[in-house]
C-alpha cells in the first residue's frame, strides 16, 4: 500500500501515520532498500524497531 510522505515542521516527515525526520526515512529505506511510503505497515514498524527509531504518530492535525 504506497503512501503519501508529507514533509512537517522541523525537517520531519510523516509516512503514513508515522514520524520521523527525513534521515530516519533515509535510513529505513537503505536498511530496506525500499522508500518507507512503499513498506506496508509492518514491514515499516519491523524496520523501524530493527533501526531503534521510535514508533511515534503524527499528530492529525500535522497531516493537514
Amino acid at each position: 500500500m504506497a503512501r503519501r510522505r508529507i514533509a512537517l515542521v522541523g525537517g520531519m516527515v510523516a509516512i503514513g501515520a508515522k514520524k520521523m525526520s527525513g534521515a530516519q526515512a533515509k535510513q529505513i529505506e537503505e536498511h530496506t532498500g525500499i522508500p518507507p511510503e512503499e513498506l506496508e505497515d509492518d514491514d515499516l514498524s519491523e524496520a523501524m524497531q530493527e533501526l531503534g527509531i521510535p514508533d511515534v504518530e503524527a499528530d492529525p492535525s500535522e497531516l493537514s
